[in-house]
């Protein structure tokens, strides 16, 4: 069942808080501090290419991390907004982003881009040595991964061994869940409810942006009182749950 965003809000106001579930479903991107050292490779060039590519990815390393917050908070009505914009929507749920990094890191780049501009030894290191200290003092929110579930009402088993991955659905408890199905393409929040039964969901593009703040609100209040239940397990074992439960 299809319902409004505030509806869907509403819901999730309902579900006792404390147990989460996490995933680090963007695994697949290539990590910033990889684009880190290529941005450091260049300083270390000591010519105008060089100092071009570490103001370059110095910037992809910042706005990946951005972008990986911003997504990893279901923020996405902030997802094609300019960086300052995913910066003030990241300081509302709590995650602070300096104006330094706007203006070092991702100000240069975007003149280096637009103007045609020689690019200078200072800038570059410059560029480069706040994206670091970014990198590292963010590092602790990343790795937390990216709530997809409160109240995770699924049963099963899941074995990892040299021959694979194996998931299997046994059934479902009694609890409604909060699941933040992130594993489709068009992802959605889903209120899971085993007893009614019912899943009544809304597309995550259809929450405006205050909504979206109100969402990763309510999911990270769990941080102070919950802890991980599900922590640590991949992409693959949400889909092939969903595949199984029909949700």
């Amino acid at each position: 069942m299809h319902i409004s965003p505030q509806d869907l809000l509403d819901a999730a106001r309902t579900i006792r808080p404390g147990d989460i579930s996490t995933c680090n479903w963007l695994v697949d991107w290539i990590s910033p501090a990889e684009f880190l050292q290529w941005a450091q490779r260049g300083v270390a060039d000591g010519d105008a290419r060089g100092f071009s590519d570490a103001i370059t990815y110095a910037k992809r390393a910042v706005a990946s991390r951005i972008d990986a917050l911003i997504l990893f908070n279901h923020l996405r009505p902030f997802l094609r907004s300019p960086y300052p914009l995913k910066m003030q929507a990241l300081a509302r749920v709590g995650v602070d982003v300096p104006d330094v990094v706007n203006d070092l890191v991702i100000d240069p780049r975007n003149d280096l881009e637009h103007d045609y501009s020689w690019p200078e030894a200072s800038t570059a290191k410059h560029a480069v040595g706040v994206a670091s200290l970014f990198l590292r003092a963010t590092q602790p929110e990343y790795d937390r991964g990216s709530i997809v579930a409160v109240q995770w009402n699924v049963m099963g088993s899941h074995l990892l061994s040299s021959s694979g991955e194996a998931v299997r659905l046994r059934e479902f408890g009694t609890r409604p869940m909060l699941f933040i199905d992130v594993f489709e393409e068009t992802a959605a929040a889903k209120i899971v409810d085993p007893v009614v039964p019912e899943i009544r969901s809304a597309t995550l593009t259809s929450f405006d942006g205050d909504q979206a703040v109100a969402l990763a609100d309510i999911l990270r209040q769990n941080y102070t009182c919950g802890h991980p239940s599900q922590s640590g397990r991949g992409p693959s074992y949400y889909r092939e749950m969903k595949r199984q439960g029909g949700f």
